[in-house]
């Protein structure tokens, strides 16, 4: 009887992750998307509107940590308001073949712009609206309006209009203090829900995004676009679907259950590639399975280290978070002395720790559900895999 019970749930999870799948494929009407490479070492993802052009050009740059999928929604927005929008892989990060240092991800917009001719509207998030602005004070970059979502736009006193986006609990803006100002002509807007990683995805930013680059090349406004709600119904019903696969799979028969410390974790990752792929970026990179198999070993280490001393999985994060919080102070010392080359290194490091923390969470859920009716064991390894895969897809390659 529990058997049959337990195949139900298989079958019910299987058809809600199929729909979730289905689902995070919606865009909008008139939206067409392709992978290109712009320049020869620059991978994106173009997001463009089915009508003839000539359209205005978008060039859209993630944040530490992010990958050119992450600025999806900014670019289907604009792309149904009739703009050509290219969100670019910045060095080290997401497909781009290059390694991240100082100076690749400096000479990036340049180059973009050269590919593209004139840009029209620049939109970059934390990072990438950092290396835009000194692109645009250091190197010639000029489009004629320059969007910064949870950064400062320090342009200098020739630079383009200026918008400066955030969201009120941004975890950065302290840090920014009396620089968190528009300049001259600028707007600065807050949107009242969203933190740092949200911002992307923040309806409220998006519409002020439109808004904005609407009026500086004289189009109306549309209306809002709403494939975005299906595709959050998608990714629902597909984790939905992917907890019932965890929690039943292995019950159904005893091979399952011998092997809950890769079926678990392989489930997840699984839905997560069917349901963020198009809007987040957790397709797998063979350039990327290096690192993600030296993460491994090493978080299954210090898994079994917190083992032996009977701490929570969960400690693991806490390691990681004071890790990051440690940064702050070194990070405040190098920009006060302007010392760039160690201030981007530390800033870097203090990124992806802080991504690793938060990565840390779904990954002690899966440990946690492997660990049921198994072994602890059997939770490590799985908490392990997923990490591994989950912070190596993420991290910027270095080397």
């Amino acid at each position: 009887m529990r058997t049959c019970a337990h195949r139900w749930i298989v079958l019910a999870a299987i058809i809600s992750v199929g729909a979730g799948a289905v689902l995070s494929r919606v865009i909008a009407p008139g939206v067409r998307v392709e992978k290109i490479m712009l320049t020869a070492d620059t991978p994106a993802l173009r997001i463009f509107p089915e009508t003839p052009g000539p359209h205005p050009k978008v060039v859209l740059a993630h944040g530490n940590g992010g990958s050119k999928e992450m600025m999806f929604r900014f670019g289907e927005a604009l792309a149904a308001a009739g703009f050509d929008c290219y969100s670019v892989d910045q060095a080290g990060y997401g497909e781009s073949p290059q390694t991240c240092s100082h100076i690749n991800v400096r000479r990036y917009f340049v180059e973009a712009e050269r590919a593209l001719g004139e840009v029209d509207v620049f939109i970059g998030h934390s990072m990438g609206g950092g290396t835009g602005s000194w692109s645009v004070r250091e190197a010639g970059f000029r489009p004629k309006l320059f969007i910064a979502v949870g950064n400062t736009a320090t342009l200098g006193e020739h630079g383009p209009p200026s918008l400066l986006l955030f969201g009120r609990f941004d975890e950065f803006r302290p840090m920014f203090g009396s620089s968190l100002k528009p300049q001259t002509n600028g707007q600065l807007i807050f949107s009242p829900w969203s933190e740092h990683i949200l911002e992307v995805y923040d309806p409220v930013l998006v519409k002020y995004v439109v808004r904005a680059a609407c009026a500086t090349e004289g189009k109306p406004e549309p209306a809002g676009v709403t494939a975005w709600r299906w595709r959050f119904a998608g990714l629902v019903m597909g984790i939905t679907g992917a907890l019932g696969l965890m929690l039943a799979l292995p019950e159904l028969h005893p091979i399952f259950a011998r092997n809950r410390r890769y079926i678990v974790p392989g489930i997840l990752l699984i839905v997560f590639e069917l349901t963020l792929g198009k809007w987040v970026g957790v397709t797998p990179q063979i350039r990327r399975f290096p690192q993600q198999l030296v993460l491994l070993p090493v978080i299954l280490l210090m898994l079994a280290g917190l083992g032996r001393l009977r701490l929570p999985r969960w400690s693991l994060a806490v390691v990681t978070g004071i890790l990051a919080i440690g940064c702050l102070p070194i990070i405040a010392y190098l920009e006060s002395h302007q010392v760039e080359k160690y201030f981007f290194f530390t800033f870097t490091l203090m990124c992806a720790l802080l991504v690793s923390t938060l990565l840390m969470f779904p990954a002690i859920a899966v440990g946690r559900i492997a660990a049921r009716h198994g072994s602890r064991w059997d939770g490590d390894i799985a908490m392990a895999i997923f990490a591994a895969y989950v912070i190596g897809q993420f991290m910027p390659i270095c080397y």
